[in-house]
């Protein structure tokens, strides 16, 4: 019984609530009777957004500032401009050259300086052309127009309000710092493996752990093998033949034994015999059972694969032997940055644990691939390190000094990267500020090439931007507002 007027009232409360909510945007829309009309032919408009033009009294919808009446309503076109689009000079056209008035409430107007008793701000003067609805001159015919913004005036007053400034697009000289990580590897070029060409038996280890320095020429492991026996000895055999071949013999002879000393000469060369010991071995006239692997360079062992008395076959490695006086860098660029980088290019290294060391290092090689998953590019630096100070799978960072040479510029704060373009504006000379789709290039921390779009000499805003680029797009919006309305 209670179910059926509790039902009613919801109703009622929700018909209630929707009526408050119409109302209250009637009366925001300017349509309301909150809102009633002012007298007949008078318009009103906001200071700081004058083409913001209705004839009811009221705030600004934008900022929200009291709207003031304009005086001369014949200057003011039906949607608060020229047809241009341009700020509309009704809300100074009362006031006449040199008098002083105020830029927030135009209808304060006096004979000489003073302040606004409505805001207490300082009044200015108003100079002979200010307020002229005067066209601004065409853009050069290179320059690309920007869909969604339009050009705007903004007079000296306002500029000074909002804080804008300017910089000339001028030619500079680009420097950029890229700073990145790198890991410490072995020089490729400087990693030796002992692996005998012969089979065998080891002997001696006189390196018998993993990681110990060496210098080049000591002793590192005595062998045994009887193939390296046996080639002794046959070349003992053709030395000893040519050396007593009597020199009245026979050409054919001589060539014969000349050709057979050479041949073990030859052999044991390639099983890695050095002139040192053959010269040792002639010397001596008697083969030697064991032979001794020496360190090929100054380093360290990097891997150890064997223990004395074990049995080898031929080449088998046994050490593996890496030079520490020049290493490499692994250095990782994204590769955006790739192209800017060249072999060749100076860099600065340094190390955590060293924090007031410089190691200077240059770019030798750039790898032809792309790692996939990151994106990044890896380039190879070469590290002199005569201390052996600096070991491998150390972490790095590396300053490269990008020098782009002098090119056309303009600074950083003067665009604005909407996503599909960058955009400036350019000052026109006679307080309109045009916006310009500009093509950049190189990119510093605090400059922009520019290839297209600016002329070397024109002035850029690069304070205040955002409040520009602001007006602009709400005048380009209310032009177009306008234009479908008609």
């Amino acid at each position: 019984m209670n179910a059926r007027p509790s039902m009613e009232l919801v109703c009622q409360t929700g018909r209630f609530l929707l009526l408050v909510v119409v109302l209250g945007l009637l009366a925001w829309a300017g349509v309301g009777c909150q809102r009633p009309a002012g007298p007949a032919g008078q318009k009103y408009h906001c200071p700081m957004h004058p083409t913001y033009i209705t004839d009811r009294p009221g705030d600004c919808p934008i900022c929200g500032m009291r709207l003031v009446p304009i005086k001369d309503v014949a200057t003011a076109g039906p949607a608060g401009g020229d047809s241009s689009g341009h700020e509309p000079s009704a809300a100074l056209a009362h006031i006449q050259p040199g008098q002083f008035y105020c830029p927030m409430h135009p209808e304060v107007v006096q004979d000489g300086p003073g302040r606004c008793p409505k805001c207490d701000m300082h009044l200015v003067e108003k100079k002979a052309d200010e307020g002229r609805p005067d066209q601004p001159p065409a853009p050069p015919a290179w320059a690309k127009t920007v869909p969604g913004r339009t050009m705007i005036h903004l007079s000296p007053e306002k500029r000074q309000l909002i804080g804008l400034t300017l910089a000339p697009v001028e030619r500079r000289r680009l420097v950029r710092t890229l700073r990145t990580a790198a890991v410490v590897e072995h020089d490729e070029t400087r990693f030796y493996r002992v692996a005998p060409r012969f089979a065998g038996w080891v002997r001696k280890l006189y390196v018998n752990f993993t990681g110990a320095p060496v210098e080049r020429g000591q002793p590192m492991l005595r062998v045994y093998s009887p193939e390296l026996y046996a080639a002794q000895n046959d070349y003992l055999v053709a030395w000893r033949a040519w050396q007593q071949l009597p020199p009245d013999a026979h050409a054919e002879t001589r060539a014969a034994a000349r050709a057979l000393w050479e041949a073990a000469r030859l052999r044991l060369e390639l099983l890695e015999m050095e002139e040192t010991e053959i010269r040792a071995l002639e010397e001596r006239g008697q083969a030697a059972a064991e032979i001794e692997f020496r360190a090929p360079v100054s380093g360290h062992v990097v891997q150890k694969r064997v223990v004395e008395g074990q049995a080898f076959q031929g080449g088998e490695t046994l050490l593996e032997v890496a030079d520490l006086s020049r290493l490499w860098l692994r250095a990782f660029v994204f590769e955006m940055d790739l192209p800017r980088i060249a072999v060749g290019q100076p860099a600065l290294v340094r190390f955590p644990q060293w924090p007031d060391r410089t190691y200077p290092a240059r770019v030798s090689f750039v790898y032809p691939h792309i790692e996939p998953r990151t994106r990044r590019a890896e380039l190879r630096l070469e590290l002199d390190n005569p201390r052996h100070e600096i070991r491998p799978d150390m972490w790095a960072d590396v300053e490269l000094v990008l020098d782009a040479g002098e090119r056309l510029a303009v600074p950083a704060s003067a665009l604005i990267d909407t996503g599909l373009r960058m955009v400036a504006f350019v000052d026109r000379g006679d307080g309109h500020l045009e916006p310009r789709e500009v093509q950049v290039g190189w990119r510093t921390e605090d400059f922009y090439e520019v290839r297209s779009g600016l002329a070397e000499g024109e002035r850029v805003v690069t304070r205040a931007l955002f409040l520009v680029d602001a007006e602009s797009q709400l005048k380009a919006a209310m032009a177009a507002m306008g234009a479908h309305a008609h």
